[in-house]
């Protein structure tokens, strides 16, 4: 007799609906299957199913691997095909845990910065204060002076803002262009 089968597979996710659409995927490529389990964090959303596996089974401890690593945009989903052996809550849960841990070790993993786009306005007067502060910025000039654009930490908006203002005595304006912006490092 042979044991059951568990597939897993972990992707990285921007939305809630990109986690469901992972979950939807899996069905479709192993509809004979007979659960499909899964887990995912955005933000401050966590869900998980057992798909009809004994209550906190596998959804719950997949949750937990991925709330143990921190890691946040994660969605896992764990295909079982059941191989005729009753495993028992415990040995469930471990499974389904033993298999997104594995799952996740073997995909790596990287990090992903809330950023905000940026569009800074300064008279000429002020172009070297403003560059000095501004490094590594896109650049250009036009009749009013500098415009550069950058990308920061979302929340060092307010921050930065303050440094312009104080360094050209309140010349230079910021518009925030996209406040939702996502940076892989």
């Amino acid at each position: 007799m042979l044991g059951s089968r568990f597939i897993a597979v972990v992707a990285p996710v921007e939305t809630v609906t990109a986690a469901v659409e992972l979950v939807d995927a899996q069905r479709l490529l192993h509809p004979d299957a007979s659960h499909h389990c899964w887990a995912y964090r955005v933000g401050d959303e966590m869900r998980f199913s057992d798909d009809g596996e004994p209550g906190g089974s596998a959804g719950r401890p997949m949750l937990e691997v991925i709330l143990k690593r921190r890691l946040d945009r994660c969605a896992a989903v764990v295909v079982r095909y059941f191989g005729g052996r009753k495993l028992g809550v415990g040995g469930l849960a471990r499974a389904y845990g033993g298999a997104v841990a594995r799952a996740l070790d073997a995909a790596g993993t990287h990090e992903v910065r809330d950023t905000a786009t940026l569009t800074v306005r300064a008279p000429f007067a002020t172009v070297d204060a403003v560059l000095r502060e501004l490094e590594g910025a896109a650049v250009e000039f036009d009749q009013s002076g500098l415009v550069a654009t950058v990308v920061v930490d979302a929340g060092e908006v307010e921050a930065l803002s303050l440094r312009l203002a104080t360094l050209t005595r309140g010349a230079a304006a910021v518009d925030v262009n996209d406040e939702a912006g996502l940076t892989t490092t």
